[in-house]
């Protein structure tokens, strides 16, 4: 319960500041920030490293058989990481896709349904409720990242399970989020957010994993 506790407790620091710096970050950062991305080609410089980008919808496929796969060992550490990963997986990913409908928010570029976006028709904000839920595409889905999300509830569980590992991990999450804002998928904010839904649900998890119900 002491580990539960301190779980909790970290929780409860990240949320503010990450909340702070998604306000900030959309009424200040996101368009200027857009903008110099898509002015200097960022993405076209970045084009060759694309596909090293593109795998956290690879992991939200693979996490039932995680999950099977941790079922089926005993007790031990490696049943715990894949247990976690492959829970933080299944619930970050349908509680994004859920934020994802209600914020609704307009992408950076235009590169679905000829989605209106911030680069090719100066669209920005959220939409509310107007996502693909609703409208049936996802010409409105920036907010949060899923990629960013994704990235974190896979390595955060690697991280706290393996302490040592844990500064890595957030780089190598992180790195996946700068990505999207490099290739100008999402904007900063839409990050921040994704890796704040992906830390929460892993330390979630977690949290229900050691209450003594489930042991």
């Amino acid at each position: 319960m002491a580990i539960s506790a301190f779980l909790m407790k970290a929780l409860f620091k990240i949320w503010p500041p990450l909340l702070l710096a998604i306000v900030v970050s959309y009424f200040f950062i996101d368009r200027p920030l857009c903008a110099f991305i898509y002015t200097h080609a960022w993405p076209q410089l970045l084009s060759p490293f694309l596909d090293l980008a593109g795998w956290p919808p690879v992991m939200s496929g693979l996490a039932p058989f995680l999950l099977f796969a941790g079922l089926l060992l005993k007790h031990g550490r490696v049943r715990e990481t894949l247990l976690l990963i492959a829970l933080s997986l299944l619930l970050t990913f349908v509680l994004k896709n859920d934020l994802k409908w209600i914020f609704s928010r307009y992408w950076p570029m235009t590169w679905i349904h000829n989605n209106p976006s911030w680069i090719s028709n100066h669209a920005y904000g959220f939409q509310w409720f107007q996502g693909s839920m609703f409208q049936g595409n996802d010409a409105t889905g920036s907010f949060p990242s899923g990629h960013s999300a994704i990235a974190f509830a896979t390595f955060m569980p690697l991280g706290l399970i393996y302490r040592r590992t844990l500064p890595f991990c957030i780089a190598f999450a992180s790195l996946e989020g700068l990505a999207m804002v490099a290739y100008d998928y999402h904007f900063l904010s839409d990050v921040l957010a994704g890796a704040l839904i992906g830390i929460t649900c892993t330390v979630a998890v977690k949290e229900i994993l050691e209450s003594k119900s489930l042991r």
